[in-house]
């Protein structure tokens, strides 16, 4: 069943796994519909991301329509980053700022340029089906994030060109804006039904949404440090054993030991937003975006254990670094 089918739930009998498979499937239908993969090797590797799975974990309850949705953000957002290592972009700023312009452009005029990019096609129709069921404060909040998202990608890649070798701090900073967390937590308001609370003191809100950017991050980091490391790219696990002088195996383990702290910190956060709201209306809207944020972590941490995305025979075929 299609997300044009409405909002209706999965019927009875129909088991998690076959609803993360037939999601899955939709994907791809609609990724191949709009181009958005163009060839056999970008949908084999799409289907080997299992995003269906991803999205079921993040959004358990949701219908249908919601639990495509989110998955084809995912999608989305995976392809694009992809997009930039298979065509080289990874080193080429100008390429990467143009980019960025056209997305951001079908967002703040509404439609495509026209052009035959799948990639603005694919956003044009994710756009439709979000930003009307959202306030104009989260059109602000998600362009934002994703501008900040698409400032730091352009940075990474005047980076990657000029050689310079960031400071681990600086990379920690940058790379919680270029993993897509903090858009992709805007998209779940939407699809969980849980929008930001209006709190007095958003302060720990934001801690909290940092704290999962960082979680994700440098998950995904340990996950793929030996393809980084073949591709030319920083990663937190050799940028930490670069500056610390250790070894990969070191480092890999210091970044895990960083990582489950800095998961302490989120669930820390998340409790105490959860017990210090106010009774009422006000706690149930924390409590339900807080809930979101975290089925977003431990799905994440659950996906980039079993997807395919990384598997080494999606590596780019050529020598060196990356173009």
């Amino acid at each position: 069943m299609s997300a044009e089918s409405g909002g209706d739930l999965a019927g009875p009998g129909v088991s998690d796994d076959d609803r993360a498979e037939e999601t899955g499937a939709a994907v791809l239908a609609w990724a191949q519909h709009l181009q958005l993969v163009t060839d056999t090797f970008e949908e084999q590797r799409l289907v080997a991301m299992r995003l269906g799975e991803f999205a079921a974990l993040i959004v358990p309850e949701a219908s249908v329509c919601d639990l495509e949705l989110t998955a084809r953000w995912a999608a989305f957002i995976c392809l694009v980053d992809d997009r930039f290592d298979r065509g080289g972009l990874v080193s080429r700023p100008d390429e990467v700022g143009a980019l960025f312009s056209r997305l951001l452009n079908v967002m703040v005029q509404g439609r495509a340029t026209g052009s035959d990019s799948g990639i603005e096609a694919a956003l044009d129709d994710l756009w439709r089906r979000t930003a009307p069921r959202m306030s104009m404060q989260w059109r602000d909040r998600f362009l934002a994030d994703y501008r900040d998202f698409a400032l730091a990608t352009r940075e990474e890649a005047t980076s990657h060109r000029d050689r310079i070798r960031l400071r681990l701090r600086d990379y920690v900073l940058r790379r919680r804006r270029t993993i897509t967390a903090l858009p992709m937590a805007d998209i779940l308001e939407c699809t969980t039904g849980a929008p930001w609370p209006g709190l007095p003191d958003e302060a720990r809100m934001r801690a909290l949404r940092l704290a999962a950017a960082d979680v994700a991050g440098w998950t995904n980091d340990l996950v793929s440090a030996e393809d980084d490391l073949l591709e030319g790219r920083d990663n937190l696990v050799t940028v930490l054993g670069r500056e610390r002088r250790c070894s990969l195996s070191s480092a890999r383990e210091q970044v895990t030991r960083m990582r489950d702290r800095r998961l302490q910190d989120f669930h820390a956060l998340a409790a105490s937003l959860t017990a210090e709201a106010a009774p009422g209306t006000e706690r149930e809207m924390v409590r339900r975006y807080v809930a979101g944020l975290e089925s977003f972590v431990a799905a994440t941490l659950h996906w980039l254990g079993v997807t395919g995305r990384f598997d080494a025979h999606w590596l780019p075929q050529r020598t060196g670094v990356c173009d």
